[in-house]
């Protein structure tokens, strides 16, 4: 498919910022016919605005915080991944050495640090043969789709998540070739499919829910989740049924009416539930409704479950068959992880693993005689079956370690104080502790019962320096919340103190023995 600059009809007359300026000019999709020109001019040659912007969206993120070594954004649709395509991923991490790493991130998918401009066309083909891919990961683009991770294994799935996220990530990027109809919306857009009943994906713009209808399967629509710097709420219900066939069309009708109506001068109000409030739901779904066809009312796709740990070794919906949860510290993983992760799916499993938002692996397909060596495996040093309840439900962005925009070094900081904390206190059960470098929250502080945001702010010695802004009180599952401001501005230097009173004070932990 040879891409051109589409007509965008829906900017004429409209106010636009310098972003929005540069994206109308030239349609980031159009710099995928330069990017071997671009490899072998060298990033100090590439215009500046294709260098730091438009190869967003081809997963290729600038960061000047290490000038010429890029981050590589992957698609990984509903976090699945086979054993020889984490070969392929940690061939690419370790040609960057000490450069080189790889997170797990909050959308199912992997994010490649160290990456050099020169090699992206080679690692490009090596990622497409393998089945991946990095297109509109990035910027203002449909992200990564997700859904149940156990999908297809699951003993209380309601439906098999992967036919229709795989469904809609075909749609959405036009097979992974780039769709021009969804490469210039007005910010970021989540998209997302529950195929049980403790599936939480309420922080995404669209959710489908699997509810009956007269006793035909289909999915209740819900919309409008945002974890931003201006506005945190969970999605709402349109009060729409779609059938199963009918999910792709319900994505674009409400893309369309956003893409086409939304905010495009003042940035941070270009989220679509920004748009959604102003509108108001009613008169929203009256438009929906006009695009789309008339409207089924959802019969009732509310999900009351708490989502369930995948800690440990759990039976598969196939009989004598397993899955094994592993906790990755903080999400990141060396080349050398990556093939030991790929070693084991194979030597102990199907040779599948897949990814979580809360930045882990699940190992599939265990036979229930290799269970115990799976367990006494090495591997389960570095990646336990059972972490500490600090650790277990630590969830952490990039931090600005690689991230301009991040105001702490929140990997490090979440890594030690878990730590620390599961050595001195004990806790009744595991908690979503939630750490994010600025207000952007990628690391989705709001969600968590505990939620840190990076900030500056004095010290005790009235140094200014990395702090944090506390939050308590996100939920998912039954009466969902996002937390709720508890102290501004702790210092970097003091927050593993704070959270240990805070623990002790709120969430009934006591000191070890």
């Amino acid at each position: 498919m040879t891409l051109s600059s589409p007509a965008r009809p829906y900017l004429d007359g409209k106010k636009l910022n310098k972003i929005e300026k540069n994206k109308a000019a030239k349609d980031g999709l159009l710099v995928g016919s330069e990017i071997e020109k671009f490899a072998e001019l060298g990033w100090e040659q590439v215009d500046e605005t294709d260098l730091q912007l438009r190869l967003k969206w081809y997963g290729m993120f600038w960061r000047p915080k290490t000038p010429g070594k890029f981050m590589l954004r992957l698609r990984v649709p509903n976090g699945v991944m086979s054993a020889s395509q984490l070969r392929v991923v940690a061939s690419i991490v370790e040609r960057y050495g000490d450069n080189g790493s790889c997170d797990i991130t909050t959308r199912q998918n992997l994010q490649l640090r160290g990456v050099l401009l020169g090699d992206l066309p080679e690692i490009l083909k090596r990622l497409k043969e393998a089945g991946l891919s990095t297109i509109q990961s990035g910027f203002d683009n449909p992200r990564n789709v997700t859904g149940n991770p156990l999908a297809g294994i699951d003993p209380n799935e309601i439906v098999d998540t992967r036919k229709y996220t795989t469904e809609l990530e075909n749609f959405l990027t036009n097979n992974s070739q780039g769709n021009p109809e969804y490469s210039n919306l007005p910010r970021k857009w989540n998209t997302a499919v529950a195929g049980a009943k403790d599936n939480f994906l309420l922080h995404n713009d669209i959710v489908f829910h699997p509810v009956e209808n007269n006793g035909v399967m289909g999915f209740g629509v819900w919309i409008g989740g945002i974890l931003s710097s201006q506005m945190n709420a969970y999605a709402v219900p349109l009060n729409a049924w779609v059938k199963q066939d009918e999910i792709c069309k319900m994505t674009d009708a409400v893309i369309r009416l956003w893409r086409d109506n939304g905010e495009r001068n003042a940035r941070p109000k270009g989220r679509f539930r920004l748009y959604l409030d102003q509108v108001g739901h009613e008169q929203f779904r009256n438009q929906v409704e006009e695009l789309f066809g008339e409207l089924t009312p959802d019969p009732g796709s509310v999900f009351d479950h708490s989502p369930r740990s995948h800690y440990g070794i759990h039976p598969q919906k196939q009989e004598g068959v397993f899955f094994a949860g592993l906790h990755v510290p903080v999400g990141r993983l060396t080349g050398q992880d990556l093939q030991d992760l790929a070693t084991a799916s194979l030597h102990y499993g199907s040779g599948e693993v897949r990814l979580t938002e809360e930045q882990n692996v699940i190992i599939v397909g265990l036979s229930g005689e290799k269970i115990d060596a799976f367990k006494a495996d090495a591997l389960m040093q570095r990646f336990s079956l059972e972490p500490g309840t600090m650790a277990a439900g630590t969830v952490s962005c990039t931090g600005n370690t690689y991230c301009g925009f991040a105001l702490t070094n929140t990997k490090d900081q979440a890594l030690k104080a878990a730590t620390e904390l599961d050595k001195e206190l004990d806790l009744p059960a595991h908690l979503k502790i939630h750490w994010t470098g600025c207000p952007n929250t990628c690391g989705q502080a709001y969600m968590g019962a505990i939620g840190l945001t990076g900030t500056k702010a004095k010290n005790s010695e009235g140094v200014m320096g990395e702090a944090y802004t506390l939050t308590l009180g996100g939920s998912q599952g039954p009466n969902p919340s996002v937390g709720e401001l508890h102290r501004k501005g702790i210092p970097a230097d003091e927050i593993k103190d704070v959270l240990k009173q805070v623990l002790v004070d709120k969430f009934g932990a006591t000191p070890k023995a």
